[in-house]
């Protein structure tokens, strides 16, 4: 049987997760990036999937300071190896992820990645562009995933975005 199963990720799943990370992403920054998350206590959510044995699909969820109080999460890296993308893992994975966020009472998400993956989860980004931010235009979207979200504000990142 094919099941995939999401969980919360462990410490000792740092290795594998950057391993994952750095085969989907063809490069080690997201790895570095989520080293860094978990090493400062910055991380809010780490979520990974499995297949069988196999770690097959990592979500990182962190805390963004809007005007210096935290009031936003972001999201990522998230990702998912080579040969399982396409199958729902990260769909499986942003959603999961985001209803922890609203039940945690979290009011915004943001993130940076492919609109069109994005978009089909309820980012937008429209919502994300009144918002000063080291980053701009269709890649850079937020999605309010409680009532009262900030509608403006200068973003600050943790430090492992550098």
């Amino acid at each position: 049987m094919n099941k995939t199963w999401i969980r919360r990720l462990n410490l000792e799943d740092l290795d594998a997760v950057a391993a994952l990370n750095t085969q989907a992403f063809g490069g080690t920054e997201e790895a570095a990036i989520t080293r860094h998350l978990h090493a400062d206590h910055d991380s809010l959510l780490s979520l990974v999937a499995h297949r069988h044995d196999e770690l097959v699909g990592h979500i990182e969820f962190f805390r963004i300071l809007i005007g210096g109080k935290p009031s936003a999460v972001g999201l990522g890296p998230m990702s998912v190896l080579p040969e399982f993308q396409g199958r729902g893992i990260g769909s499986s994975l942003v959603r999961m992820g985001l209803l922890v966020m609203a039940g945690r009472g979290e009011s915004i998400v943001f993130v940076l990645g492919h609109p069109e993956f994005y978009t089909k989860l309820g980012f937008s980004a429209d919502l994300a562009k009144p918002f000063e931010a080291p980053w701009s235009g269709p890649a850079f979207m937020a999605q309010a995933v409680n009532p009262g979200a900030p509608v403006a504000g200068e973003l600050t990142y943790p430090a492992a975005f550098g």
